[in-house]
């Protein structure tokens, strides 16, 4: 049994996330051994030491990019990727992690020696310090990108074991080439959801088969950029998106979307001959089963998040997804995340199940994509006015756009008190 394996088999899962963790998110570092960003991305610091009186979980401690920690403890780490432009691949010198939870879902536990995350993706990791007493060198760079002087942007901090007067040794632990995207792959098809695990439900969170479900609807959304005239714009099957004056929602409530948007305007399997600019809303059908396909025709990586959903992603592949591609799909275990890498040149296919009333957005987590128009919306309609399954609005609802003239004037200011 790998030591990996002892972790797991002992820890099980972690429902608790105050146990030991710490985020690596959006912002810089300082160390003062090395300067550095680690991709896009920080280690949030706590100030003082702190320990949870009814589970006696120490909580990790990180000071000056340096991650305190005592030997023969296990720590959990959650690691995120919210910058909005590159992957990025983490790692700890001499130590493998555990794979244990991606954005909700528990995973099967993998021992892995580094994790690509990508943009949008949170995981948590679980790293035992069974190591010599010393300090260590943790390390994320850019993954899945072109970069000819890629040294210069790793990110650096240190695990620190308490009472190690040693400073890390050697050169920076080494991570896949940046362009090794079979790597990636599997990896991401390694993860798998934990299908007995309880989570926060009385049964088991793999307890539903969705090998049997009937798709209702199949969307096949293609991601790519154009220059319109002198303007750059990024498009959803060769739309870019147009932000209206009048919220969506609002004028869905009002006026099932009349004089704000067309529903159904745009193709949802194919693209346009021609690029279009338009505000981009879907018929979902409540309580159905989609099946949506994110095909990359970048260069370079894409990821993709719905609001509303947990989406179970089923598969990845090369070049164009064809119905054949099902044959290939993993519909025993599939993870739920809600949002999914899509590789370049490359497609991603995840089933969705919309049984959340609403108007929810779909876009690009890269924020150049989405802020120059790639997303769109999903209208997902129930009839039943059961305020349960969607709240009505409140009387004294806001209204602006093309209903600016049916808000209420505003009450007259207070006299001046002299």
């Amino acid at each position: 049994m790998t030591n990996g394996e002892k972790i797991a088999r002992k820890l099980g899962y972690m429902k608790n996330k105050r146990k030991s963790e710490r985020r690596v998110g959006d912002g810089s570092f300082l160390s003062n051994r090395r300067e550095g960003t680690i991709c896009n991305a920080h280690l949030v610091s706590t100030r003082q030491r702190k320990v949870d009186q009814k589970t006696q979980h120490e909580h990790l401690r990180v000071l000056d990019g340096h991650i305190r920690t005592k030997k023969r403890k296990t720590y959990r780490l959650r690691i995120s990727n919210t910058r909005g432009a590159l992957s990025f691949n983490f790692r700890i010198q001499n130590h493998q992690m555990i794979l244990v939870e991606t954005e909700g879902s528990y995973t099967n536990q993998i021992a892995i020696d580094s994790m690509d995350v990508h943009v949008g993706q949170s995981y948590s990791v679980l790293v035992h310090a069974y190591q010599p007493i010393s300090d260590y060198y943790i390390v994320a760079s850019p993954t899945q990108v072109d970069i000819g002087n890629i040294g210069t942007l790793n990110g650096v901090a240190v695990l620190h074991y308490k009472t190690s007067s040693t400073p890390p040794n050697g050169l920076l632990p080494m991570g896949p080439e940046p362009l090794n995207q079979d790597f990636s792959v599997n990896q991401a098809k390694s993860i798998r959801w934990n299908m007995t695990t309880g989570a926060a439900r009385p049964n088991p969170q793999g307890s539903f088969n969705i090998a049997n479900v009937t798709i209702s609807q199949t969307f096949i959304f293609h991601s790519s950029d154009v220059l319109n005239g002198n303007y750059h714009r990024f498009t959803v099957n060769n739309v870019s998106y147009l932000t209206p004056k009048t919220p969506l929602k609002l004028a869905d409530y009002l006026k099932n979307g009349a004089g704000v948007y067309e529903l159904d305007a745009f193709p949802v399997n194919s693209t346009n001959t021609k690029m279009v600019q338009g505000t981009f809303v879907a018929s979902g059908i409540h309580k159905g089963w989609d099946e949506i396909i994110f095909v990359n025709e970048h260069s370079v990586m894409n990821s993709w998040h719905l609001d509303g959903y947990g989406f179970y992603v089923v598969g990845f592949g090369n070049g164009e997804w064809s119905p054949t591609s099902r044959e290939t799909y993993n519909l025993f275990d599939p993870v739920v995340r809600s949002t999914v890498q899509v590789y370049p040149q490359g497609w991603s296919a995840v089933y969705v199940y919309l049984d959340n009333p609403g108007m929810w957005n779909l876009r690009s987590q890269i924020l150049e994509n989405w802020y120059l128009g790639q997303e769109l919306y999903i209208r997902v309609h129930d009839s039943d006015p059961n305020p349960a399954k969607e709240r009505h609005p409140p009387a004294n609802l806001l209204q602006c756009g093309i209903f600016d003239a049916l808000a209420p004037a505003p009450a007259p200011a207070p006299e001046a008190v002299h």
